[in-house]
């Protein structure tokens, strides 16, 4: 089982028939000329009638370290419950306080990191936990994982209902003073004076959304975070508070990941458990699906592509070919938005990545969401594929491979692709091919 890692954006595997195979006499009778060169004796053909298979799959867990903290939840129509709590740990500027300094309060700070997800213009409530175990990696572990969790205190030491302004710097959110004061006193009392001494103490924070919540998922800042302990020194001529700043414990080994959760019991992707257990489009209502953060993806294969080797006695080359997928409508509204773009990957039989697709240049390959279709209010997805069909043509190897989609910053967002399939009455997912044959 492969877990996928935060430079792999990530996502599910498409598989469902169009064309199953193709002969020579078939071929001919779905070209267009699209050109004629007399001089060269070179015509260009347009084909889309070769096979595309599309399939959904989850995988087990991926990468969720990262630079944004993700809290928040709400109901998805088509993808069920999604949740995101983060969990994050702090260390102070420094291991003093002034004896004769007074405690006064404690805050947690989230800045804004302009990400959100689903429908802001409802209020939120964000909870505050103490961890009671540190934030660790386990052993020959480089990365936490969207199912991963620490144990948490039942307490909650903080609390904030709120309408979410992402326009503005941050959010800050007020910590019981019982807890405050005595992470105070243990600094002050110098029974706190390194790290190792803190975390005995103090290991950390679970923020998290009401579990009643239906509203969006906000991205925080992870480096700008901060817990801020305001106290006074009385007879101070000073008329301003004192305070002292516990940041983001940043090491070589990370101290903050999210945790982002899907319940889809009561969907159409109930069953989508495992990487190696797909589902194609036909057994999903002919659709195929994509979500960020929890690690559901689409594959595409193209079963039949050698079958152009019959096309003028494989005296030809493909010039283009690109894949064509509308977005299903009905799915979509401003809060539940697309995103602008996908990565490409290619994966093997068992839906492990074998790295980006590329071209000849080397440039990663990108999916771009096509929107200029306003008459008829028609968005595609457009995929150049022709990069990949050369490395089935010229490898058996990429005969068992597929590829697969994942929106940018895939490991840390949440948003989410409904895709027709390949069989969908209202529009077949097509591969849109442009061949050139040499005639003798």
């Amino acid at each position: 089982m492969q877990r996928l890692y935060s430079i792999v954006l990530i996502v599910a595997v498409v598989s469902t028939a169009l064309f199953t195979s193709c002969t020579h006499d078939g071929l001919y009778d779905s070209f267009e000329t699209g050109g004629n060169f007399t001089q060269s004796n070179v015509k260009i053909v347009q084909i889309d009638t070769f096979a595309v298979n599309m399939s959904s799959f989850r995988y087990d867990s991926i990468s969720s370290t990262g630079s944004r903290l993700l809290v928040g939840r709400y109901d998805d129509p088509v993808f069920g419950e999604i949740k995101s709590s983060a969990f994050i740990d702090f260390v102070p500027a420094s291991y003093y306080f002034d004896s004769n300094a007074v405690f006064d309060s404690i805050v947690l700070n989230l800045p804004y990191d302009g990400y959100y997800y689903n429908d802001t213009l409802a209020q939120k409530t964000i909870n505050v936990q103490q961890l009671t175990k540190e934030i660790r990696l386990r052993n020959n572990q480089t990365d936490f994982y969207n199912t991963g969790n620490v144990a948490t205190a039942s307490e909650i030491i903080g609390s904030k209902t709120f309408y979410p302004r992402i326009s503005k710097d941050s959010l800050t959110i007020k910590l019981a003073n019982n807890f405050g004061q005595n992470l105070f006193d243990k600094i002050q009392h110098n029974q706190i004076n390194d790290v190792d001494q803190l975390t005995d103490y103090f290991k950390g924070l679970k923020i998290s959304a009401a579990d009643t919540e239906d509203a969006s998922i906000i991205g925080f800042e992870r480096s700008g975070a901060y817990m801020r302990v305001y106290y006074s020194i009385p007879d101070d001529v000073s008329t301003e508070s004192e305070y002292q700043d516990f940041t983001y414990y940043s090491t070589s080994d990370p101290k903050a990941f999210n945790k982002i959760e899907g319940n889809r019991s009561n969907t159409l992707l109930r069953n989508l458990n495992g990487q190696e257990n797909e589902g194609t489009s036909s057994s999903l209502n002919n659709l195929a699906f994509i979500q960020s953060g929890i690690g559901i993806t689409t594959r595409v294969d193209f079963p039949s592509i050698r079958n152009i080797y019959q096309v003028n006695n494989n005296n030809g080359q493909i010039f283009k070919a690109n894949l064509k997928i509308r977005l299903n409508n009905a799915y979509y509204s401003k809060k539940l938005a697309t995103p602008d773009s996908v990565a490409v990957y290619v994966a093997d039989q068992n839906n492990d990545l074998v790295g980006p697709l590329t071209t000849s240049g080397g440039d990663a390959v990108m999916g771009h969401i096509d929107k200029s279709d306003n008459e008829n209010n028609e968005v595609y997805l457009i995929i150049p594929v022709d990069p990949f069909l050369d490395k089935i043509l010229n490898s058996a190897t990429y005969l068992k491979y597929g590829l697969v989609f994942f929106p940018l910053n895939y490991t840390q967002s949440v948003n989410r692709l409904v895709l027709n399939g390949e069989n969908n009455s209202q529009y077949k997912t097509r591969l849109e091919l442009t061949y050139t044959i040499y005639d003798k």
